[in-house]
């Protein structure tokens, strides 16, 4: 039964890291925002993108601060 346990645990991880690093184009907006929002990239490093681009990120940067507020 142990065994199912971690199987299914490593299959939730696996997951995660598939989504948090999904490098599609149609998903980089999404993927940048989420590595600011987890501290793991900042802003000022994404200044060579168009400010249409850096202004999708920051509204979606928002959106998570306001999604995990509300979930506290």
């Amino acid at each position: 039964m142990e065994m199912w346990t971690i199987g299914e645990d490593l299959r939730r991880q696996r997951q995660e890291i598939d989504q948090r690093f999904d490098y599609r184009y149609s998903q980089l907006t999404h993927g940048f925002a989420e590595l600011i929002h987890l501290g793991l990239v900042d802003e000022a490093a994404l200044a060579e993108l168009a400010e249409a681009k850096r202004a999708d990120i920051r509204r979606e940067v928002s959106f998570m601060k306001r999604r995990d507020g509300a979930e506290e």
